[in-house]
């Protein structure tokens, strides 16, 4: 554990402060996802259940912070990976129960209505020009989605597989860059695909301000990705 990471800990541990914890589940966030996506791929009677393993992967993330105590000198991820996979097949058990009953924690249409009306505000310019950023916007909505998901993607030669690298790599370089509540907005709500309204409740502000940071967001995404490019060039 580095300094940093130290004092995080002890602020939020000695003091509950929010921004620390925030900045500790954006650290912790990819990790937890992998988890999830490790309990995922052995669930071959559930393959619609993605949403579920990475929402309860975060669930049992919050879970663990909370209990872990920083000054007995454990490392926090092996302490937390045994709350963090229970959570994902207690998540993944209570689905198999209810599955008869169509039980859907996550609506990809109210998602798309969510990501929609954040790239439609305050659109005052040109109506060519705000319909290509909210078209690009979208799209790299759907491009974080689809890396999101494990196994969704299957390139079909070992070119196509190299420049998926390349673009994954891109992404998550371009990611790191972002302001760090913008960075974790983008992570839940397509990582975890947590809905607006939850992440303005686990980040105290208004739904309205979620949308505006989920839209700046993806506008640096964006602009980073094309100055990429454009070096690439």
């Amino acid at each position: 554990m580095d300094n940093d990471e130290r004092v995080l800990w002890q602020r939020w541990h000695q003091k509950h402060d929010a921004a620390a914890r925030d900045a500790l589940i954006v650290k912790y966030s990819p990790w937890a996802r992998m988890i999830a996506r490790d309990a995922y791929m052995r669930m071959y009677l559930l393959r619609d259940a993605w949403h579920d393993c990475v929402q309860n992967a975060l669930i049992g993330l919050i879970e663990a912070m909370d209990r872990f105590d920083p000054d007995r000198g454990v490392s926090f991820q092996p302490y937390a990976r045994h709350r963090v996979r229970g959570a994902v097949f207690d998540g993944m058990r209570a689905l198999r129960g209810s599955h008869m009953h169509g039980r859907a924690s996550f609506d990809p249409v109210a998602a798309a209505r969510e990501r929609m009306e954040s790239l439609d505000e305050d659109s005052g310019s040109d109506p060519l020009d705000a319909f290509i950023a909210t078209t690009v916007g979208l799209g790299l909505g759907f491009l974080l989605d689809m890396h999101s998901m494990p196994g969704c993607i299957q390139p079909p030669d070992a070119y196509a597989e190299l420049e998926k690298e390349e673009l994954s790599a891109a992404v998550a370089d371009s990611m790191e860059r972002l302001p760090e509540r913008e960075r974790m907005i983008l992570m839940l709500h397509y990582h975890h695909q947590i809905s607006f309204v939850d992440i303005a409740s686990q980040l105290a502000i208004t739904k309205g301000r979620v949308s505006q940071l989920h839209k700046r967001a993806l506008e640096r995404l964006r602009l980073m990705l094309r100055e990429r490019v454009e070096m690439e060039c």
